[in-house]
């Protein structure tokens, strides 16, 4: 038994694994991405938190100061929260006080908001990169009369009015806060996500790579048993049958189709013995009743010495169990057959099953007949089935096959089998059976028409308009 061989690209072994270990892949790097989103995200409402908070602390302290003119004041309650060092915290963080006529009243950084001047935002301001975020993140804690957040290139900025009790605003705070107080945060976690992420794929690919390829281990062993010889064939499919999943089942039904297919080998082999037995035995017997006749006429009406009678007798006998020994051969090559039924036309349509799915035929079938019909039932199967073998692997890929069966009211059976094709050669179309075998292709026609003639029947074959048609007729015992 030969099958053909997958390609490594074209195997399951390698690409089950190989889609597994992919997804492990793609499922820990979006866990990752996500992680580290999320991670910003926190990290942000942090800032925003502490940011928000400062800015509620300024908002109650601040505006009594303004009214104080106490400029050196607000700059040590500013520079308690951005850092006292300028120099170190400007690049960090930013708080501005501006008065009622809009001029800086103090700052974090007098070096770049200089005081009683009208301030420069540039520092603060990227083209393109303004953002300002919802609303609902300055109210939400019940912060108002503070603006959202905005983004601005690196710098978030928070805006909030300085009123003092109850009567008209005394200035407006201007924070910013610089991304990098978190982004460091943010990169230390990031490389302890990719880590993480790096170890469980690591680990995870091999053992799905693993487990893959040990649970289609058995398909391997039973593919690569489709190339050996029946017997271990066999053996390899009978131990992978003991399983408990689907791969004991496919194993089963392999091991059966390799006892059905030995079984037909065998009944082929018979056949074939019985055929030429038959054949043997049939040529054997008119001859060698010609033989004891002669011999029997010979004693009869000769007149002999006793050496010569005695000598003819011993042939006679000779003769005689001869022709013993032909009928008896005869009598088991020929045994009773039952009747032919109509079960036998759907059986012969299940056997050409797997001709027919592997060529993408149509098979369109007929059968006016009885329950049962009184012709002799082996050897109408046989050339029959032999017919529908011939006529779908000679008829056209996706094309149709007729298999249509009636009795006539002449007493005959007729059944047809047509094809789509190319004529079949000249020598196969004529209506007399060859008087030997053939060496080569027609053996199944050959041995075909033996069949029938054996029992009354004839197959003529015939072709038109790119049909063959092949028409069986039997005559019905009475």
């Amino acid at each position: 038994m030969s099958t053909a061989r997958p390609s490594l690209g074209n195997s399951l072994l390698l690409r089950l694994p190989l889609a597994a270990a992919t997804l492990v892949v793609l499922t820990a790097l979006l866990m990752a991405a996500g992680l580290g989103l999320l991670t910003q995200r926190y990290l942000i409402e942090d800032v925003d938190s502490g940011a928000f908070q400062a800015m509620s602390s300024w908002t109650k302290s601040l505006p009594t100061l303004i009214q104080q003119d106490n400029v050196w004041a607000v700059y040590e309650a500013l520079t308690s929260v951005t850092g006292a060092d300028a120099e170190q915290h400007r690049n960090q963080a930013l708080a501005v006080v501006l008065g009622p006529g809009g001029r800086v009243f103090a700052s974090s950084d007098p070096r770049a908001f200089p005081t009683a001047r009208a301030p420069d935002w540039s520092p603060l301001w990227s083209p393109g990169t303004l953002r300002l975020s919802p609303p609902e993140q300055a109210t939400r804690r019940g912060r108002s009369g503070l603006s959202p957040p905005i983004q601005s290139g690196h710098w978030r900025i928070y805006i909030g009015a300085l009123r003092g009790g109850s009567g008209p605003g005394v200035g407006t705070l201007v924070y910013a806060v610089s991304d990098t107080l978190y982004r460091s945060r943010l990169l230390s976690m990031l490389w302890w996500i990719a880590g993480i992420t790096a170890l469980a794929v690591a680990v995870f690919v091999p053992v799905i790579w693993g487990l893959s390829r040990r649970m289609l281990h058995p398909l391997g062993q039973l593919r690569r048993s489709m190339t050996q010889d029946g017997e271990q064939a066999q053996r390899v499919g009978a131990a992978l049958a003991r399983r408990p999943d689907e791969v004991g089942a496919l194993a089963g039904a392999f091991v059966r189709l390799l006892e059905q297919v030995d079984q037909a080998r065998q009944a082929e082999k018979l056949a074939a013995v019985g055929s030429l037995a038959a054949a043997t035995a049939h040529e054997i017997n008119n001859p060698l009743g010609g033989m004891i006749n002669a011999v029997r006429t010979a004693e009869r009406f000769g007149t002999y010495d006793g050496t010569t009678r005695q000598t003819l007798e011993l042939l006679d006998r000779g003769l005689e169990q001869l022709r013993t020994i032909a009928q008896a051969l005869l009598a088991q090559t020929r045994p009773a057959e039952r009747d032919l039924a109509r079960q036998d036309f759907h059986d012969l349509v299940e056997l050409i099953g797997p001709c027919q799915h592997e060529r993408g035929i149509e098979l369109q079938t007929g059968f006016d007949i009885p329950a049962r019909i009184p012709v002799a039932a082996g050897p109408v199967r046989q050339a029959t089935l032999n017919i529908l073998l011939n006529a779908c692997h000679a008829a056209l890929p996706g094309s149709v096959l007729g298999f249509k069966a009636e009795g006539s009211s002449a007493g005959l059976l007729r059944i047809a089998v047509r094809n789509q094709g190319p004529a079949p050669p000249a020598a196969m179309l004529s209506s007399l059976a060859p008087s030997s075998m053939p060496m080569a292709s027609g053996v199944g026609l050959w041995e075909s028409r033996r069949l029938l003639s054996d029992i009354g029947g004839s197959l003529t074959l015939s072709h038109e308009a790119g049909w063959t048609t092949a028409l069986i007729e039997i005559p019905l015992r009475a």
